[in-house]
């Protein structure tokens, strides 16, 4: 729950439009040193002048602009301990960091060895490159802010990770907690020997790479598993273990992945995923929109027997009950499926606010990023707007509170992936024609009647 207040306030104090991926040459940890750090959209990365990240900043969000200030933002690297990107015996002669395609490279160079790391600004991992003439030593660590992390080493032909050891190993991870949190988690191309060491408030891994050159991956960001899906990790074994609602997530992606495969287009792909999550929600939807329709038609004679019983709470309640008997209405109806359906739209928001689309969808340049035109949170209030008079039946105070509970979401929606607005909007657009629908049939059986 700490987390998710913290995410709701960096999403209102920051800005809605994306970074520009580059570099810059700022002192991240205030020792009067300027670093190169990789500003990309997910997280910044901190190098220093001899080929080590002194900084690891994971973002709340996308886009996110720490503006210089490290100092309270989340970082990966744990201090006290052995700077990640430590190769044994090295210390650069020459630094540089240039852009490749879109890629953000450093490069470090020391006689004949030299060790580079690939930026990629769309992806939490980053590639690792060592290309030595002998055998030599890469050290690892992390995770910061955390007195015991949870360590884990998978060694080569095993199905179970260890907390600690050494051998060939496919991967090993350190993490904040088991299923949430953060992660650093560094894989090689095929299984080499590594060794996972526990130390006072964080751990090591020291990776044996042999002459030659030697290419790893590093995953430093959220310990989430849409993201670690997105970026290839998921699939190792014992890394991330999803309880049911993660399962139902993976569910819900690969039915996105399955539209995009037809459509070719992820905004396609979303509203299809958004028709499908509300064919599965529309008996309850129908439910709840009904009952409201119907207690709002009793509004008047609610108010009559709150005013007559004002003083009497024992016989106001018990009219109240006559009154729902007499017309077979169950006030509990309309709360209800709202509280089952809030898990599948939570479940919605996680994926598609995790994943990376890098694609655009009409005017939207990239649905991972929020609109930057704001076209789509327009769209989202006039929906909202006509939802609530829908609702309210013409009830001034309803609608006015129901004006006011949706102007507060603004704020968020103005920041949220174009991807997770888009699906909201057409979400309520689809809930809009129900609860009209609803109220039309309603208003004709009572003319009936």
């Amino acid at each position: 729950m700490k987390r998710y207040l913290l995410l709701f306030f960096a999403l209102l104090l920051t800005p809605a439009f994306a970074l520009n991926a580059e570099w810059q040459s700022l002192d991240v940890n205030g020792d009067g040193t300027l670093e190169h750090v990789a500003i990309t959209n997910l997280a910044d990365i901190a190098f220093n002048e001899g080929g080590q990240i002194v900084g690891w900043y994971v973002k709340q969000m996308k886009g996110q602009n720490f503006k210089g200030n490290y100092a309270k933002a989340p970082n990966l690297v744990k201090e006290g301990l052995p700077l990640p990107g430590t190769v044994q015996g090295f210390t650069a002669e020459t630094a540089e960091f240039t852009r490749e395609g879109e890629l953000l490279v450093a490069r470090y160079v020391q006689g004949g060895t030299e060790v580079r790391y690939l930026v990629n600004p769309r992806m939490y991992s980053i590639e690792v490159e060592v290309t030595a003439p002998e055998a030599t030593t890469l050290l690892w660590s992390g995770i910061n802010r955390v007195d015991q992390p949870v360590t884990k080493i998978l060694l080569e032909g095993s199905q179970t990770p260890l907390p600690a050891g050494s051998g060939k190993a496919v991967y090993a991870a350190m993490q904040t907690k088991a299923n949430k949190g953060y992660a650093f988690v560094l894989r090689a191309n095929d299984p080499m020997e590594m060794r996972l060491d526990l130390a006072a408030g964080g751990a090591t891994v020291a990776v044996q790479l042999p002459p030659g050159k030697t290419t790893l991956t590093v995953y430093g960001g959220l310990n989430e598993l849409v993201r670690l899906y997105v970026e290839g990790f998921y699939s190792l074994h014992g890394l991330f273990k999803p309880n049911i609602w993660g399962q139902l997530s993976l569910g819900l992606l690969y039915i996105m992945e399955l539209a995009y495969k037809y459509t070719g287009n992820w905004g396609l792909a979303i509203l299809l995923l958004t028709v499908f999550v509300r064919l599965l929600l529309w008996p309850l939807m129908h439910q709840q929109f009904k009952s409201m329709a119907e207690m709002n038609k009793l509004k008047p004679l609610m108010d009559e027997i709150n005013k007559k019983y004002k003083d009497d709470p024992e016989k106001k309640n018990e009219a109240l009950m006559e009154l729902y008997r007499e017309h077979k209405i169950n006030p509990a109806a309309g709360c209800l499926p709202m509280f089952i359906q809030m898990p599948i739209l939570f479940m919605m928001w996680r994926v598609i606010a995790n994943y990376e689309f890098d694609q655009g969808f009409l005017w939207i340049p990239d649905l991972s990023l929020p609109d930057p035109y704001y076209i789509l949170p327009a769209l989202y209030v006039l929906v909202m707007l006509a939802q609530t008079m829908l609702m309210s039946h013409g009830n001034k105070d309803q609608m006015r509170q129901g004006i006011m509970m949706n102007l507060i979401f603004i704020f968020l929606v103005l920041k949220f992936p174009a991807g997770v607005t888009l699906y909201w909007v057409f979400s309520t657009f689809i809930g809009l024609f129900q609860q009209w629908s609803i109220n039309k049939h309603l208003n004709q059986a009572g003319a009936k009647g």
